[in-house]
């Protein structure tokens, strides 16, 4: 099963793959992660940053987790580990064109609804710390680097 061979806090070519399985196939039973974790939306960031932002951005990271769990928003943090393709796969620091001074990182949000996102999202306009550390984390990170998606759970079959 690629979910226990993947599940160590590493990103790879079968990350969407991963995420897929996870937010639409396993039940709770074969899930290391709590089924009721994963919401029926998930955001999916790809960010790329210098290394040697790593330490700082970790740090704007913990606080933020503060803010989402306060909200029902569950948050997972990975750091790519390899760049080489596999396969016919390529690899996502490619399709980004992440440079080797660069991490690329990947943080999956999980809502429980596209209403709870719009919510998440107000709440976040609203509170100024949240401004705060966004807006220092903007500086810390490549300049149009972010790649965004919200994915919806698909209908459950098995």
């Amino acid at each position: 099963m690629y979910l226990i061979v993947y599940y160590h806090y590493t990103l790879d070519p079968f990350v969407i793959f991963i995420v897929s399985i996870m937010t639409s196939y396993m039940s709770k039973s074969e899930s290391p992660v709590n089924k009721s974790d994963l919401g029926g939306l998930i955001q999916i960031v790809f960010i790329r940053a210098p290394k040697k932002n790593h330490h700082a951005l970790s740090k704007i990271g913990k606080q933020t987790n503060d803010f989402f769990r306060k909200h029902g928003v569950t948050k997972y943090l990975y750091r790519l580990n390899s760049r080489e393709n596999m396969m016919d796969f390529v690899n996502v620091s490619k399709v980004i064109s992440a440079n080797d001074d660069e991490d690329v990182n990947l943080e999956i949000l999980s809502f429980r609804d596209a209403r709870h996102l719009e919510q998440v999202m107000k709440a976040m306009e609203g509170e100024k710390v949240a401004k705060e550390l966004y807006e220092e984390s903007m500086k810390l990170i490549i300049p149009g680097s972010i790649v965004f998606g919200n994915f919806s759970r698909l209908i459950e079959t098995l």
